[in-house]
């Protein structure tokens, strides 16, 4: 059969106008810009720009490549928290403290090591058995140098302070609880606070307050203190020894302490007030 001429024969599923080649080209190229800002939108967002037009996270990993080991050292410190702010909060109170009040001033402490010549003096003639009187302790007697009483005692002579015009010293070998007071370079009196040494009359720690009365008598001067206890001194009758005492301190009717020395230094607390 022949179709009648102007038909042409109907495609199955129709047919659609043909576009143009022109509009379909600003279709793409419309696509493409969308596609461009998109993109574009999306670097923006997850790098940023610096202030000058430079990529943020670039200028990031290049401070990174520069960083200092102290920087990295400090930034592996964080990863402790507890210890790293103690520290600080520490170092900013000291800080602030120091500089509230000023410079402190630190106290020298005791010299209490015994020199390297600790030994050259001896044997030693200091023991349980030297007595208290009032010349002295055994063969150290009041008057001598500091020089003079290593000698006598054959040992040592330890400040228990800063040597100045009047300060502390205990010898290195010799009786518990004895301490020496030097004044103005010299030996002026002795404190005994512990250990067995005694007075020739044999009056020692511990002995009743009754034993010193009926020993000495009218030689003794009683006296209270302020923190109730009561100080017993023995006032001696000889001339020669006019300028010296012996103090026993009492408490609950024993001796508890005692010291022999020269006036008046002999009947303050430390020797050295004045």
């Amino acid at each position: 059969m022949e179709w009648s001429q102007g038909h042409h024969e109907t495609p199955p599923f129709g047919s659609l106008p043909h576009e143009p080649p022109r509009a379909r080209w600003g279709v793409l190229i419309s696509t493409l810009v969308v596609i461009v800002v998109i993109v574009g939108a999306i670097l923006w967002l997850f790098t940023g720009w610096d202030d000058e037009g430079d990529p943020v996270a670039d200028t990031a990993a290049a401070e990174e490549e520069t960083d200092a080991p102290g920087e990295t050292e400090a930034a592996d410190a964080v990863e402790a928290p507890g210890e790293a702010a103690a520290g600080d909060e520490t170092e900013t109170a000291t800080a602030s403290t120091a500089a509230a009040t000023g410079p402190t001033t630190t106290a020298v402490p005791p010299t209490t090591v015994a020199p390297p010549d600790a030994d050259d003096y001896g044997p030693p003639q200091l023991n349980a058995d030297s007595p208290v009187s009032t010349a002295g302790l055994g063969s150290v007697t009041f008057g001598m140098t500091v020089a003079g009483a290593r000698q006598a005692a054959g040992t040592a002579m330890i400040a228990l302070e800063p040597e100045s015009d009047c300060y502390r010293i205990v010898p290195h070998r010799g009786p518990e609880g004895i301490t020496f007071l030097v004044r103005e370079g010299m030996i002026e009196r002795v404190d005994i606070n512990s250990g067995p040494v005694t007075t020739l009359s044999g009056v020692g720690i511990g002995t009743a307050e009754a034993t010193v009365t009926d020993l000495f008598g009218d030689k003794i001067q009683s006296q209270s203190r302020p923190d109730g206890s009561t100080d017993l001194i023995f006032v001696p009758v000889d001339p020669g020894d006019r300028n010296y005492r012996v103090v026993f301190n009492v408490s609950d009717g024993v001796v508890r302490s005692f010291k022999s020395g020269k006036m008046p230094l002999i009947l303050t607390d430390t020797g050295c007030e004045g």
